[in-house]
């Protein structure tokens, strides 16, 4: 017989409404059942799934490592029905300090590294909750959240974790969902909460007033981020993004070779595929200058070490590893979580307050739950003082009664008022009536409409043991019920209280913050377009040459030795034959240089961006760096660490004797092409600039060996293009080779003439000669030179003829130079043959003004002095510039901070 087959029914349907049905409903399961966080808790499934299933194992962080295949197989068994990968994958990111700002997971084993090993199998790894996964599970079972049946309903898993920690903004998330995605990163744990307690106190806080407490991302492996629109835009509306960095700095290696040093890198950017392409880019040639790449990191940090080839700019390949390598990474932030069921992208101040309102509702709860165990337990505690109370009653009752059930029903009936029958006598063989008692409810506390004792207190009373009768039980019960009863009003206190609630969240946020709270890792620079090259090279001082054929170079002033007066020095700068060095300056390595040129305009640079080279090396051609007209060449530099410094000024002399001065911030904004600075005559020629205060003494020395030395006052500040007015009256053929500023000591003017102003004009000429304490030193072109007490100079008015400075002769030649010195000076000269010696200023003899000096320096023939300049050294062993024909007070690093 033919088996019956049921008919099939078919059903039409529109194929278009089932598709678009069956793909929302597969797009919803994984945007809520697995791909994105849930804004209260900062979750996935899986994540909250495995936290929760090892708070059951009881696997806390004082409780011993379990294998992570037992923690896997207890989450897959009853919590999570999907493959035992995907779970272990989670909880091993969960174990990772480079993937998460503050772990979750305290993992032993094999965990991966930042390198991309992966992890040891399940069955070798062992783990643990972390210390601060018990704050994210803190009150769990206090019926703080809600629980929903898993996917058998034989057991139920937490909706939600009633998390201390604003976890989403603190650890981040990452994930793909259908047809949208998140990608939220970690931030430093203090700064989150100062912003969370910040909204608590000022619910209406402005975007602007949270950022100063939370200004970016903070990223487990460090490095930097450049810009800060991005996160801004991103905390507003949402989405944003931003430029990581790796953190890398130049070593130098001996004298002529560095090292790029690479101690951390961008978020989730693996170090091992770094160094490899890095190795690719050398190989193929992409990157010129280095010669090799080792990876040297160990358990006390990072450190990758690119080898520079010998001449090469560490700087220039290190913006190469920039552009070419994942050392520079955007990440684009979205700030998407799960908020009431649905996904949503929010702002950060809308994530601080669900996270609060997750909090307020957690401890609303919280309280409620453990007012209702307070309430129950003082119900127990107070039917035990009213036994108490009626102690022999009660026993008498209790050893009366026929069973269990009859001594419950006639202790009720006792403390209902009512009277009672119970047996009596050694056998039982008499009948007694009792009468009950009426309770008195204003000691008990109890309410109107209570006559005696509840069932339930009856049954805690027959259950009492006999050792809870001692007079010191019998006390500890009266302190417990006056103990709950204080919880009790101080929990309906919160919960009736909006500012107690509020000081109960804030509380527990602070203790958190306490224990797990720690330094930012990550730091915020300005956008790279914005980033200078100083961020990553050292503050040191460099001596900068520059020859007469235009070419300059920075070589570290440590550099040069130190030699008696006398001694033949060394080779500083070698030039061509028709060559010779022409300048000698003194700077700090993140110094502005203001280069102005003979035709009095002003260019811009940073030290840095001179070329360094070699002490015995010419160096690169200036005009590689700046753009000069025809007929133009650098004649003065001057060092600034703030161009728009308030109470600066840029003094000028020029070689026909005109001065000028005009305010710093004028100079602040150089175009390439260059900007006048001074507008001179025909035939003159900018020699000198100087910065000054604006209350400072002016120097001029002549070629021919006159002086000139005058109040700064007297010459006023004028625009960029202004001429400037006469400041020395030169002889027929003299012109000026040297300016200086000369400081005035105000505390010696305030101790000599008790005057306590500090304007020139108002002060004598010699109460400010006997405050000027330094020497003037003064060069000759033959290698002669003596020290002058700059006391010995008079003041006159600018614009007069001076007086005599040196004796200048056949035998020492006329004025090079005139520079300030003192005793711990050292002078560095430089001849046109570009032999430089370093001298001790106090080695070189004090002299009058008419004096011919000493020799300083044995010359070749034909040789002559072409620059000099004054080191002074500070209390911390730095060396600051003190002059040249181009310096200026305040070059160097440490003058400039005074």
């Amino acid at each position: 017989m033919a088996e019956e087959k049921t008919p099939a029914i078919l059903i039409p349907v529109d194929i278009e409404a089932e598709m678009r049905k069956s793909y929302l409903d597969y797009a919803m399961s994984v945007i809520i059942g697995r791909a994105l966080p849930d804004v209260r808790d900062g979750l996935k499934p899986v994540h909250r799934r495995i936290l929760y299933g090892m708070h059951e194992m009881s696997l806390t962080s004082t409780r011993p490592y379990r294998k992570c295949a037992k923690i896997v197989g207890e989450v897959l068994g009853k919590f999570h029905p999907h493959g035992d990968a995907p779970v272990y994958d989670a909880l091993v990111r969960m174990a990772q300090p480079f993937s998460m700002r503050y772990p979750l997971v305290d993992g032993q084993g094999n965990f991966g590294s930042v390198d991309g090993d992966p992890p040891a199998a399940m069955r070798y790894t062992e783990a643990r909750l972390a210390r601060i996964s018990e704050e994210l599970l803190a009150d769990i079972d206090r019926e703080t959240v809600d629980f929903t049946p898993n996917f058998d309903e034989t057991e139920h898993e937490p909706v939600v974790l009633p998390t201390r920690v604003p976890n989403l903004l603190v650890n981040g998330a990452t994930g793909i969902a259908v047809g949208m995605a998140t990608n939220i990163p970690p931030h430093n744990l203090k700064e989150i909460i100062d912003a969370t307690v910040l909204m608590v106190e000022k619910p209406d806080v402005s975007l602007k007033e949270v950022m100063r407490l939370v200004p970016g991302p903070d990223f487990p492996t460090g490095g930097y981020i450049a810009g800060r629109d991005g996160i801004e835009q991103a905390y507003k509306k949402g989405r944003g993004s931003f430029i990581m960095r790796a953190k890398a700095s130049i070593e130098q290696v001996g004298k002529d070779r560095e090292n790029i040093v690479i101690t951390e890198i961008p978020y989730q950017v693996n170090k091992a595929r770094l160094v490899e392409r890095i190795a690719d880019l050398v190989q193929s040639k992409k990157i010129e200058g280095i010669s090799d790449v080792r990876d040297e990191s160990d358990r006390e940090g990072m450190r990758v070490v690119v080898e520079i080839k010998r001449g090469e700019e560490a700087q220039l390949v290190l913006n190469h590893l920039y552009k070419l390598t994942q050392m520079q990474e955007s990440f684009g932030m979205i700030l998407l979580a799960i908020t009431g069921g649905q996904p949503r992208e929010m702002g950060l101040l809308e994530l601080l307050r669900l996270f609060l309102e997750h909090r307020r509702e957690v401890v609303i709860r919280r309280t409620r739950y453990d007012l209702r165990k307070a309430e129950e337990r003082e119900h127990i505690l107070l039917g035990y003082h009213i036994a108490v109370d009626h102690l022999d009653s009660a026993i008498k009752i209790i050893r009366g009664s026929a069973s269990r059930a009859n001594a419950r029903e006639n202790l009720h009936a006792y403390f209902s008022n009512k009277s009672v029958e119970i047996i009596s006598g050694a056998r039982g063989e008499k009948k007694e009536t009792l009468k009950g008692v009426k309770l008195d409810a204003k000691k008990y506390g109890l309410s109107g409409d209570v006559i005696g004792l509840s069932l339930i207190q009856i049954d805690a009373i027959l259950e009492l043991q006999l050792h809870r009768l001692t007079r010191l039980s019998i006390d500890d019960i009266l302190k417990e019920l006056a103990d709950i009863r204080a919880k009790i009003a101080e929990l309906k206190e919160i919960l009736a209280s909006e500012k107690k609630l509020k000081q109960v969240i804030v509380s527990e946020l602070q203790d958190v913050q306490k224990e797990f709270g720690d330094a930012r890792r990550t730091q915020i620079v300005d956008a790279v377009d914005e980033i200078k090259v100083e961020d990553l090279i050292a503050d040191t001082d460099m001596a900068i040459t520059i020859s007469h054929a235009g070419y300059i170079k920075r070589t570290p002033v440590d550099v040069y030795r130190h030699q008696s007066r006398g001694g033949k020095g060394r080779i500083g700068a070698r030039t061509r034959e028709e060559d010779f060095v022409q300048h000698l300056f003194i700077a700090s390595a993140h110094s502005y240089i203001l280069l102005f040129s003979s035709k009095g305009r002003v260019f811009w640079l940073k030290v840095y961006e001179i070329p360094e080279a070699a002490a015995a090396t010419r160096g690169r051609a200036i005009t590689s760096l700046v753009k000069f007209q025809e007929d133009e060449h650098l004649t003065a530099l001057v060092p600034a660490r703030n161009l728009e410094e308030t109470g600066r000024y840029v003094f000028f002399a020029t070689r026909n004797g005109t001065v000028k001065k005009t305010e710093l911030a004028e100079f602040s904004n150089p175009r390439p092409s260059g900007i006048i600075a001074i507008s001179l005559e025909a035939k003159d020629e900018l020699i000198g600039v100087k910065l000054t205060d604006g209350k400072q003494m002016i120097f001029l020395a002549s070629h021919e060996g006159q002086a000139i030395l005058f109040r700064e006052t007297e010459v006023r500040a004028m625009g960029r293009q202004a001429g400037g007015v006469n400041g020395m009256d030169l002889g027929k053929d003299d012109y000026v080779v040297s300016m200086d500023a000369v400081k005035v000591d105000f505390e010696i003017i305030r101790k000599e003439s008790k005057k306590e102003t500090e304007n020139l004009d108002e002060l004598e000429n010699e109460a400010i000669k006997d405050s000027l304490t330094s020497l003037m030193l003064t060069i000759s072109e033959k290698g002669y030179g003596k020290r002058t007490p700059l006391a010995e100079y008079r003041i006159t008015s600018r614009g007069g003829k001076g007086v005599i400075n040196l004796k200048s002769t056949d035998r020492n030649g006329a004025v090079v130079a005139a520079l300030q010195a003192s005793e711990d000076s050292d002078v560095m000269i430089i001849t046109e043959f570009g032999k430089i010696i370093r001298v001790h200023s106090n080695e070189i003899r004090e002299a009058g003004r008419s004096t011919q000096g000493v020799r300083l320096l044995r010359l070749d023939d034909e040789d002559k002095i072409a620059a000099a300049a004054i080191l002074e050294e500070e209390s911390n062993g730095a060396d600051v510039a003190g002059g040249t024909p181009a310096a200026a007070p305040g070059g160097t690093k440490e003058e400039e901070k005074s």
